[in-house]
């Protein structure tokens, strides 16, 4: 777990501020940090390379409240988010490779006047190799909506209604006052219109 000064800046709206997840060095000691973001349809995960001097390792002591939340939150999501990385993303395109690749072969085989007979195999292969993906796809659903989950709860737990301004009630106030103003010019118009019909009668 990082905190990459300006983070926040370069990247709005993420979830944990300027906290992101280590994620490797170069050897021209730049660090590349992993910001997860909320998307409609599940999460995002921004890579972004940053110079050594704008990192620093957070520390519970001398932070506020609201920094505190974000980093146990970060802390809590680092191993599922590398777990989610580093794992279920590559065997997911892994199958996906093995599935295309077999799949080639059973088409192969199955224009083959020698290997035709083996048309049998290339498709339990390919089975097994679907159920497999299947499963790795669901699995990658139940990380991605696990960590959506955490961070959703993170800006949930950033918003306190109580603290909506008092401007709502004088916004209402306001509200009743225009209208009442514009059912009266209304009242009035109308009046004065069933006036002048009154007179030319």
């Amino acid at each position: 777990m990082v905190e990459v000064e300006g983070a926040d800046i370069r990247y709005p709206n993420l979830p944990l501020g300027k906290l992101g997840i280590f994620y490797e060095v170069n050897e021209k000691r730049r660090i590349r940090v992993i910001f997860p973001k909320l998307t409609q349809e599940g999460i995002e995960y921004i890579y972004s390379w940053h110079n050594l001097r704008s990192i620093r390792i957070p520390t519970l002591e001398n932070i506020n409240s609201q920094s505190r939340v974000n980093l146990q939150v970060a802390q809590q999501l680092a191993f599922l988010m590398k777990e989610h990385i580093q794992f279920i993303e590559p065997e997911i395109l892994n199958l996906r490779k093995q599935w295309h690749k077999i799949n080639e072969l059973l088409d192969l085989v199955a224009t083959s006047e020698f290997y035709a007979s083996q048309q049998g195999i290339y498709k339990r292969a390919l089975f097994q190799i679907e159920n497999l993906l299947d499963k790795a796809e669901e699995l990658q659903q139940v990380y991605i909506g696990f960590i959506r989950e955490v961070l959703i709860g993170r800006q949930v737990a950033g918003y306190d209604p109580n603290l909506l301004p008092d401007d709502g009630f004088a916004i209402d106030n306001q509200y009743k006052r225009i209208r009442e103003e514009y059912q009266y010019m209304k009242d009035t118009a109308t009046a004065y219109a069933e006036l002048l019909r009154t007179r030319q009668v």
